[in-house]
């Protein structure tokens, strides 16, 4: 599954560039379509479209435009409607309350601080908005995690893929 939509989304990444990059994360950020992970894609966007500096800045920055609009959307909606966001509850996001109350808990646990560093882990990466905007974390504060995390992950992963096409041999594109 990941596969076809993988290559899809990176026909999108090489005809739309550093837009198509925004979106994507945008979207997974959001909660609007997480079907598809940023491990999947970033990776491959990164060999595609980062060939020194200044592409490396863009990409990044693409990276923190998209998934900060995204994280502010799933926020905004979570704290906003709180538990009626929820489908059990008659709204669009199909959550049980007892992972909603999970996440919670682990929220509160691991404090807002969990924002910035939950950038870096798969699947937390999307979800910590979640419980962010349950708790009535203060926006500035989430806007910033979520910027500070997210170029911290798009820098991690470009210079990722990038030292290991080094490694392997493989021409920047």
């Amino acid at each position: 599954m990941f596969e076809g939509l993988g290559q899809t989304a990176l026909g999108f990444v090489s005809k739309y560039g550093f837009v198509a990059v925004a979106v994507f994360t945008f979207l997974e950020a959001s909660m609007l379509f997480p079907l598809l992970p940023s491990e999947v894609v970033v990776p491959g966007a990164a060999a595609l479209l980062v060939r020194g500096p200044v592409s490396f800045a863009l990409f990044v920055a693409a990276i923190v435009v998209g998934t900060t609009t995204g994280s502010l959307f799933a926020y905004w909606v979570f704290g906003r409607k709180g538990h009626a966001a929820v489908e059990g509850r008659g709204g669009w996001v199909n959550v049980s309350e007892s992972k909603v109350e999970r996440s919670r808990e682990w929220f509160q646990r691991w404090g807002e601080s969990s924002v910035l560093w939950g950038r870096l882990l798969p699947v937390l990466r999307s979800v910590i908005s979640i419980p962010a905007g349950f708790s009535g974390m203060a926006r500035w504060k989430f806007t910033l995690y979520s910027a500070v995390g997210a170029a911290a992950f798009g820098v991690a992963i470009t210079l990722l893929v990038r030292t290991g096409m080094s490694l392997a041999g493989i021409p920047s594109p």
